[in-house]
């Protein structure tokens, strides 16, 4: 235990923020350990109605898709992947799991419309990217055409005028995509998303930029898992769902 607080205190020393939490945030609310993806439904169902409505962006392979869906029975859930051979197998996972409440979009989320270049990873397929890599790792990657689709376009044509919880991992786009999307951010209870603490990819979202952001629309950051040197995974919370004390 005494080991992890001290890597703690490093990360938030390193990203400016040693001040910025009280000593038992620190202690309840940070952890080294990821979770797997139903003891994180377990923590966030609190704040979600039984029927919310989910966007997930970068469903990979659709183990999350089919999770959240069966999580929230009576929820709708957005599912958006722009790799051809990874909504194939979205869409499988789906068939066989006989998920009804799931959709998918062959889009990648962007802060705009359009055919966009796509750097897809021959070494880790999930985290492929609409930014190219910054070459802190290989990704060995081939740049590919996709297309691309702003959230509140999409909302506004696909008539869905609010998203309970965003599960997000787009490899460094989570920020571009926010900020663009000022009108469903607005209706938005609970987000979990990707953070990174290093910048894998040229402008990717880091951890200290997605926070001030986050704070100035209203969220508090719940929990967080993960690295302090690599990366890691945030629990954002709508502010006014939490306690004063929070």
């Amino acid at each position: 235990m005494n080991k992890i607080k001290q890597c703690i205190s490093i990360f938030f020393l390193m990203n400016g923020f040693l001040l910025a939490f009280p000593e038992a945030f620190i202690k309840n609310n940070i952890y080294i350990t990821d979770l797997l993806t139903e003891e994180y439904v377990e923590i966030i169902k609190p704040f979600l109605p039984v029927n919310p409505i989910i966007l997930e962006a970068g469903a990979h392979g659709g183990q999350d898709t089919v999770i959240l869906s069966q999580s929230w029975p009576l929820g709708t859930l957005y599912a958006f992947e722009p790799v051809e051979k990874f909504v194939g197998f979205t869409k499988k996972a789906i068939e066989e799991n006989r998920v009804t409440n799931a959709h998918l979009f062959p889009f990648a989320l962007s802060a705009t419309s359009g055919e966009q270049t796509f750097y897809y990873s021959m070494t880790v397929g999930a985290a492929s990217s609409l930014l190219p890599t910054n070459d802190i790792c290989d990704y060995q990657e081939i740049p590919m055409t996709v297309q691309c689709v702003n959230l509140d376009e999409w909302a506004e044509k696909n008539k869905v005028n609010h998203i309970d919880f965003m599960w997000l991992d787009m490899e460094g786009s989570e920020l571009h995509v926010l900020k663009h999307a000022p009108q469903i951010l607005s209706t938005v209870r609970v987000i979990i998303t990707e953070i990174n603490f290093r910048e894998f990819r040229k402008n990717g979202t880091q951890f200290t930029g997605l926070y001030e952001f986050m704070t100035q629309n209203d969220f508090t950051l719940y929990k967080i898992w993960g690295s302090p040197t690599w990366q890691g995974t945030a629990l954002f919370v709508r502010s006014s769902l939490l306690p004063a004390t929070e």
